[in-house]
C-alpha cells in the first residue's frame, strides 16, 4: 500500500500545479454599461488562472475507526484530484487510506482520451466497476448483477457509431461504507471482455439504431457464500451474455441470451429474455418474456433462476398523475406445478400545488402468498411539508413476519440556510412461529438537520432510533460540523454511533435477489478532518466546456427512497460507493453519506448519470439514471437523486 500511496501523492502534486498548457482566462464582458458580477465562489485564495482546469482535495483524518473494539486513535488520509487536458483526456485520482491498517481504496481514472478523430479511450485502475457495453446496462425485467473489483480496465469507444470494446481483470469484492471507505476482497479473480457494434444506424445520431453486444466473464476460485446456507469450496465459472437492441425513438426492442458453465454445476445453464417498449405521448408500454434455468448465475453471482414467465407493464405520466402497473405470469422450471403471478401497481396524484396523494399494492402467489401495500398523503402548510404514510404487509410464508406501520414525516419551514426534517413511526411486526419470535410493537423516531455556524461553518446531524416492546433497541447517530479556515483550508468533525440490528424484509418480486440480513453489532467512533481544496486553471475551459465559456458547480446526494415519494426523509440514508458521471466523461464516487461534487462545470445543459450496476440490488435509478441540469455561471446546482425498488 505504501508504494501505491507514494505514487498517488506524486500524481496529486502534479495535479496541483501543471505546466502542460496555458490558455486565456475567462473574463466577463461589459453589457450596456453594467459592471461584471462579483465572483461568489467561496474561495479564500487568489485564483490561479494559469494552466489547465484542475481541482485538488487533500484530507488528513485523526480518530477512531468504526467497529474497532480497542477504540484506539488512528490517522488516515483521503484525496481527490482532477485535471482536464486537451490531449490526454480527463485524469482523476480518488481514494482514502488508513495508516497501519491496510484499509482504504484508490481509483485512478483517465477518461475521454482522444485516440483518433472518431475514437476515445478510457482507463481505470484500483477499485473499479468492470465496464459493460452501454446497451447491456439498460435495466430490464431480468437484471444481471455486477460486483466491484480491485484491478484494471480499459475501453475504446466510438461515440458516433455507438461502438465499444472493453477488457478488465481483478479481484472480486465489496465496498464497506466507513469514514475510510474500504474494499473487502473475496476469494478468486475475474476477467471480462465486452463490446458492442452498430449493425443498423438510426436517422437520429443520438439513438443507437440496431446494436449487437457481447460480454464474457471468466471467474477463477470464487465462492458464493454470502447467499449460501453452508460454506462451499471455491469453484471456476464462465458466463457469456449476448444482446441485440433496437432503438428507434418511441420503439425499442431488447433480446438477451446468457450462458453459464462452472465446476460447481453439471452442464451449461441458459437464460433467455426479450423485452419491448413502446412510447406514445404520456404512455409507456413494456412487455416481454423470460426463461431462466435452475442454477443460472452471472460468473458465480446470484441472479434470478428457475423461472419462466411473461410480463406486461404500463406507465402513464401527466402533470397531475403518475401511474405504474406491472403483471407477471410465472412458472418454476424444476417444479412445473409451482406457478402463479406477481402484480405490482402504484399511482400518485398531484391534486394541486400543495397536496399530493399516492398508493401502491404488490401481490405475489408463487408457492407462497405474500402482499404489501402503502398509502401516503403529503401537503404543504405554514410549518413546511407534512407527510402521512401507512404500510401494510402480510405473507403465508412462516419465515416472514407481517408488518403494520404508520409514519408521520415533517419537513419544517426554517430560515434560509437551515434545514430540519423529522420522522415519527409506530407499528407492529407479526409473529414468526418457526423461529419462536412473538409479535411485537415498535416505535421509530428520526431527525435530520443542518444549520449555519456563523458565516464560515455548517452543522449537520441525523439520528434514528427504534424500540420494541421486548426491550430491544436499534439506534444510530451521525453528527458533523465544518468550518472554513481560509485559503482553501477547512476543519471538520464527525461523530457516529450505531447499535443494534436492522430488520430487513425480503422483497416480494420473485426476480429480486435475496436480502442479506444485517447482524447485530454496536459501534462508536469520532474523528476530525483537516481538508485542503484547490481549484485553479483557465476558466476559459471548464469541465465539459469550450474556450471562452464560464462555469458553475454541481453537488448532490443519492439516497434510498424507501417510501417512493422522490423526497429524502429524515429516515432515508444516502447511498455510498455509487459512480456518478458528468456527460459520461468525468466520474466521481459518492462518499459514505451518498454525496458527490463536480467542481467548475461548464455553463449550459449537462447530463448527470449514475450507473445502475454500481447500486446495491434490487435498487435502481429512475429515468435510466440520467438527470439533465442547467448550469449557470458561478452558481451551485444542488441535486437530490432517489433510487427505488419495487415492493
Amino acid at each position: 500500500m505504501s508504494g501505491a500511496l507514494s505514487r498517488a501523492l506524486l500524481l496529486l502534486a502534479l495535479l496541483a500545479n501543471p505546466a502542460w498548457a496555458e490558455t486565456e482566462a475567462y473574463q466577463d464582458r461589459l453589457i450596456e454599461g453594467l459592471s461584471p458580477s462579483e465572483d461568489d465562489s467561496e474561495t479564500d485564495y487568489a485564483y490561479d488562472s494559469s494552466g489547465l482546469p484542475r481541482y485538488l482535495r487533500l484530507e488528513t483524518r485523526l480518530g477512531t475507526l468504526p467497529f474497532d473494539e480497542r477504540s484506539q486513535a488512528k490517522s488516515s488520509m483521503g484525496f481527490y484530484g482532477l485535471i482536464e487536458t486537451s490531449n490526454h483526456g480527463s485524469i482523476s485520482l480518488d481514494g482514502s487510506v488508513a495508516s497501519g491498517e491496510g484499509l482504504g481504496t484508490v481509483t485512478y481514472r483517465q477518461r475521454a482520451v482522444p485516440l483518433s478523430e472518431a475514437r476515445l479511450g478510457h482507463l481505470e485502475a484500483g477499485v473499479i466497476t468492470p465496464p459493460m457495453p452501454n446497451s447491456l446496462r439498460r435495466p430490464l425485467r431480468v437484471t444481471v448483477p455486477v460486483q466491484p473489483v480491485r484491478g484494471i480496465s480499459g475501453e475504446v469507444e466510438s461515440p458516433a457509431s455507438h461502438g465499444q470494446w472493453q477488457v478488465s481483470t481483478g479481484q472480486r469484492g465489496r465496498l464497506v461504507s466507513l469514514p475510510v471507505t474500504t474494499f473487502v476482497g473475496e476469494p478468486g479473480r475475474v476477467s471480462s471482455l465486452g463490446g458492442q457494434w452498430q449493425l443498423v444506424a438510426d436517422s437520429d445520431p443520438l439513438r443507437s439504431g440496431t446494436v449487437f453486444s457481447v460480454m464474457h466473464e471468466d471467474a477463477r476460485g470464487v465462492t458464493d457464500d454470502r447467499f449460501a446456507i453452508h460454506v462451499r469450496p471455491p469453484f471456476d465459472v464462465r458466463s457469456t451474455l449476448l444482446g441485440l437492441s433496437h432503438d428507434s425513438g418511441p420503439y425499442q426492442l431488447h433480446a438477451r441470451v446468457l450462458g453459464t458453465q462452472g465446476s460447481n454445476t453439471q452442464g451449461k445453464r441458459l437464460g433467455v429474455w426479450v423485452e419491448g417498449e413502446v412510447r406514445q405521448g404520456t404512455h409507456t408500454y413494456d412487455f416481454g418474456a423470460y426463461r431462466l434455468e435452475p442454477g443460472l448465475s452471472w460468473a458465480g453471482q446470484f441472479m434470478a433462476n428457475d423461472l419462466s414467465g411473461v410480463f406486461y407493464r404500463h406507465q402513464w405520466r401527466s402533470r397531475e398523475w403518475l401511474t405504474d402497473l406491472s403483471f407477471d405470469l410465472l412458472r418454476s422450471l424444476e417444479e412445473p406445478r409451482r406457478q402463479g403471478y406477481y402484480v405490482n401497481g402504484s399511482l400518485r396524484w398531484r391534486a394541486n400545488r400543495l397536496h399530493t396523494l399516492g398508493a401502491g399494492l404488490a401481490l405475489r402467489d408463487l408457492g407462497t402468498r405474500a402482499w404489501s401495500s402503502y398509502g401516503d398523503w403529503r401537503w404543504g402548510n405554514p410549518w413546511g411539508t407534512t407527510g402521512l404514510r401507512v404500510d401494510l404487509r402480510g405473507s403465508s410464508d412462516r419465515t416472514q413476519p407481517g408488518l403494520y406501520q404508520l409514519t408521520y414525516d415533517q419537513e419544517w419551514q426554517v430560515p434560509l440556510g437551515w434545514s430540519l426534517s423529522t420522522s415519527l413511526g409506530a407499528g407492529r411486526y407479526g409473529a414468526v412461529a418457526i423461529r419462536n419470535e412473538p409479535a411485537e410493537d415498535f416505535f421509530q423516531l428520526a431527525l435530520s438537520m443542518s444549520a449555519p455556524l456563523g458565516n464560515r461553518g455548517t452543522f449537520r446531524g441525523a439520528a434514528q432510533t427504534e424500540r420494541d416492546d421486548s426491550g430491544d433497541q436499534r439506534q444510530s447517530i451521525n453528527l458533523s460540523a465544518d468550518w472554513r479556515l481560509g485559503s482553501g483550508w477547512s476543519l471538520q468533525g464527525y461523530y457516529t454511533r450505531y447499535q443494534g440490528s436492522t430488520r430487513l424484509l425480503a422483497p416480494l418480486d420473485p426476480l429480486a435477489p435475496p436480502v442479506v440480513q444485517t447482524l447485530g453489532n454496536s459501534d462508536r467512533s469520532f474523528y476530525v478532518v483537516l481538508r485542503y481544496e484547490l481549484q485553479a486553471g483557465s476558466r476559459s475551459v471548464p469541465l465539459g466546456g469550450k474556450p471562452q465559456e464560464g462555469g458553475g458547480r454541481v453537488e448532490g446526494v443519492i439516497f434510498f427512497d424507501n417510501n417512493r415519494n422522490g423526497s429524502q426523509e429524515a429516515s432515508e440514508n444516502g447511498v455510498s460507493g455509487v459512480t456518478v458521471f458528468l456527460d459520461n466523461r468525468y466520474a466521481v464516487s459518492t462518499d459514505e453519506r451518498g454525496r458527490f461534487v463536480f467542481p467548475f462545470v461548464a455553463a449550459g445543459t449537462r447530463t448527470i448519470s449514475l450507473r445502475n450496476d454500481t447500486l446495491p440490488l434490487p435498487w435502481v435509478a429512475l429515468s435510466d439514471g440520467e438527470t439533465r441540469v442547467e448550469i449557470r455561471l458561478r452558481d451551485t446546482t444542488s441535486l437530490s437523486i432517489p433510487v427505488q425498488r419495487d415492493q
